[in-house]
């Protein structure tokens, strides 16, 4: 009887200790939701009606003359559509539209992307007659998704062109599978899309540390983020937020994500003044060198040749110069300029102690194939021969030199 005695104690006992824990839990959960502090009351906006629920909506508005470090938002109405075109490789950009034009950018639930990365923020920009607008759609909870799709949706519905910073990879494949994983239909079908990543490495990437937005807004546009969120830390910011309901942290978010679509902005018009008078708004002679080898890329030769000229007139590093050099001698060839393109294979020769075999090759052919003078291609080949050691690159030079033997042995003069 005793044992049943205490262990009926014991059972009491356990039953109050489990009343106090859970007394204590609620009395937790009671204290953060009293000090729950709503995005609203951090950041100034409104919510919006949408057929699955309220969304969050922060707008703002700049006027014509606000600047994104040095560049005049407006300043991207002066540029040619055609350099836009050009920048973005898409021929559909030809008939860009600014005003038809939104500047894109999302916060997101992780960096990787993935069926379980959601968007809790996104930014939008577009110009509204004398100003440009920003509006940033929030997401408070998951069960908030739908409505922040629709709101987006219902604004992208007015536009055909989109512009992003690496949103081929990441934004817009992940709006896509969003509104896939939620059962609705995207309204924006085949935009335009100018994806500013890829120009800014192709004129950028020999000089700039790297090609993150950051870095570029920075060192191109003059813009100093001052406290600014990193990328990697927002995902855990708004997941802190979604624990807590304490929105104060996620005021820099805003901020970084608003940031970013004016950098957009700016960044085209740079991009553009860039390419169509690069002498004048860059004194670095590796972004002119850049300039010359997209020039190069769509076959037009006679300017990517000039830039390289202009490149070639700055103090670079010798394997900076020795690569511009090759890449002019070839767009000179392809322009049937062969007396300029001899003149920078004899060049990349001297300049050289190690062997190259390249300038050798093309010099023989030149002298074999265009002008017809064999005893020129039997020198330049002989010399190389006396230079280089590697057996294979001599068994190409001996074939080509042999084949110019019998050539100079048939236009000998027959002996009667």
């Amino acid at each position: 009887m005793d044992d049943i005695k205490k262990r009926l104690e014991k059972i009491a006992q356990l039953k109050k200790n489990i009343s106090k824990i859970n007394q204590a839990q609620k009395e937790k959960s009671i204290s953060i939701v009293n000090q729950e502090i709503k995005i609203e009351e951090v950041v100034s906006g409104n919510f919006i009606s949408t057929p699955f629920g309220d969304s969050f909506l922060r707008e703002n508005y700049f006027p014509q003359d606000y600047r994104c470090g040095e560049v005049e938002l407006f300043q991207i109405f002066q540029s040619s559509a055609k350099t836009i075109s050009s920048l973005a490789r898409d021929n559909r950009l030809r008939e860009i539209d600014i005003h038809k034009t939104v500047f894109l950018d999302t916060e997101t639930t992780g960096l990787a992307g993935g069926a379980g990365t959601y968007i809790f923020l996104v930014g939008v920009g577009y110009f509204a007659k004398d100003q440009f607008c920003v509006r940033q759609y929030f997401m408070r909870d998951f069960n908030e998704e739908r409505a922040l799709l629709s709101a987006v949706n219902e604004l992208l519905s007015d536009f055909n062109t989109i512009v992003t910073y690496n949103g081929k990879a990441f934004d817009i494949p992940l709006i896509e599978s969003r509104f896939i994983m939620s059962g609705m239909k995207l309204n924006i079908k085949n935009p335009g899309h100018f994806d500013l990543l890829y120009p800014a490495r192709r004129l950028w990437k020999r000089r700039l540390e790297n090609c993150s937005l950051s870095t570029v807004e920075r060192d191109i546009l003059g813009v100093i983020r001052e406290n600014d969120v990193p990328g990697y830390l927002v995902p855990e910011i708004y997941f802190r937020y979604l624990k807590t309901k304490d929105a104060r942290a996620l005021k820099p978010v805003f901020e970084h994500n608003l940031q970013d679509i004016l950098s957009l902005v700016a960044l085209v018009s740079r991009m553009c003044f860039l390419i169509e008078d690069p002498l004048n708004y860059t004194k670095y002679g590796m972004d002119i060198f850049s300039i010359g080898r997209m020039f190069d890329e769509e076959k037009r030769y006679e300017q990517c040749t000039h830039y390289y000229t202009e490149a070639l007139k700055h103090n670079l590093a010798e394997e900076e110069t020795s690569e511009i050099l090759k890449l002019a001698s070839f767009a000179y060839k392809r322009q049937g300029e062969w007396e300029d393109a001899e003149k920078i294979w004899k060049e990349i020769i001297e300049r050289n102690r190690e062997f190259i075999y390249y300038p050798y090759e093309e010099l023989a052919k030149y002298y074999e194939h265009h002008l017809k003078d064999y005893q020129k291609a039997k020198i330049i080949l002989e010399e190389a021969l006396n230079i280089v050691e590697n057996i294979f690159i001599r068994e190409k030079l001996q074939y080509r030199l042999n084949r110019i033997k019998g050539k100079l042995l048939c236009q000998a003069p027959k002996l009667s």
